[in-house]
């Protein structure tokens, strides 16, 4: 770490600065705790979200005692070099309400209360997950996670199939509708096939910025 940008961000032992922590997959954010400078170093040694406690006048690693760590991806400041986010994959609900977040049902205004778009997709993708082992017979999700895979790819061409049936006749309640039913089945296969959410992003990531024509070639060495 640039020793400059070190010394704006703690210019002395006793400095704190608050670190909002957020799931790395979907954006949700968990917590929020302070970080001094040997919580920085011990984050980053140990890649494990370590904070100083203000209750316990020392340092604390998230689930130190319930083993629900929170195992750093990426650590940025903002644009005052005085707060954190850290980027983090939870090892088990953060909160010790057990909750996913901290900030899980305790809406201050009735607005708060809507779920947003990537917590609603987070919720979906946990959801699937949590079906794996699930009798079949009671369960459409279990038995496209378990049972032969071919059920399920026919539920992928079919639903783009109605996806584009939908787009072609310009409906825009069935546009929605079907892709709403596509996506649900591209989560459903990531888990199938255990293909991490955030890996597929990171190859969209990837092109960004990129020529299609350019990533084509690059990816089946074909010229055009």
């Amino acid at each position: 770490m640039d020793d400059v940008l070190l010394q704006k961000l703690f210019p002395d032992s006793e400095t704190l600065r608050p670190v909002v922590v957020q799931e790395v997959r979907f954006g949700k954010v968990l917590m929020v705790g302070y970080m001094n400078r040997a919580a920085l170093d011990r984050t980053l040694e140990t890649r494990k979200v370590t904070f100083y406690s203000r209750s316990k006048g020392r340092l604390w690693t998230k689930g130190e005692s319930s083993g629900h760590c929170l195992d750093l991806v990426a650590l940025r400041y903002d644009c005052d070099a005085d707060t954190l986010l850290a980027l983090s994959r939870p090892q088990g609900p953060t909160c010790h309400t057990g909750t996913e977040s901290c900030f899980d049902g305790r809406p201050l205004s009735p607005e708060a209360d809507l779920r947003t778009p990537f917590e609603t997709l987070g919720e979906l993708a946990a959801t699937i997950r949590s079906r794996r082992g699930e009798n079949p017979e009671k369960s459409y999700v279990a038995k496209l996670l378990s049972g032969p895979l071919s059920p399920l790819l026919k539920k992928l061409v079919e639903e783009a199939g109605e996806t584009m049936a939908a787009i072609y006749e310009n409906d825009q309640s069935a546009i929605r509708s079907e892709m709403a039913d596509l996506l649900f089945h591209l989560l459903l296969a990531m888990e199938r096939t255990g293909t991490p959410w955030e890996e597929v992003l990171a190859v969209l990531q990837k092109r960004t910025g990129k020529s299609g024509i350019e990533e084509k070639k690059e990816r089946t060495g074909s010229p055009s």
